[in-house]
């Protein structure tokens, strides 16, 4: 009976060590993509204002095709900024809604 329970405390510990080496593996994978997502979050922002200083008249933001393409710029950063919870979602909401007004 001694030996059976020496048995399962063994395997109750492989088994948890097992569990704690793939938790952390896990965290860590986790980690990365969160800063790729926060990068790219950072990167479309900035893509978006370099646009809107080339566009400081405002004439590519009123044409269609390109007109298209500011649109679809600040669909991408409200999409990042609802999924990507950082702490300056405060900051990004406020540059999307004075931009959805610039825009329109």
């Amino acid at each position: 009976m001694i030996y059976l329970l020496l048995f399962l405390l063994l395997l109750s510990t492989m088994l948890n060590i097992f569990l704690v080496v793939s938790l952390k593996k896990a965290f860590t994978q986790i980690d990365l993509l969160e800063s790729w997502l926060i990068d790219f979050k950072a990167l479309v922002k900035n893509t978006y204002n370099k646009l809107k200083s080339i566009d400081d008249r405002g004439i590519f933001v009123k044409d269609d095709d390109v007109g298209v393409l500011f649109t679809d710029l600040l669909n991408i950063i409200d999409i990042a900024n609802k999924r990507i919870q950082t702490d300056d979602n405060d900051k990004s909401a406020d540059f999307n809604e004075k931009n959805k007004n610039e825009i329109l």
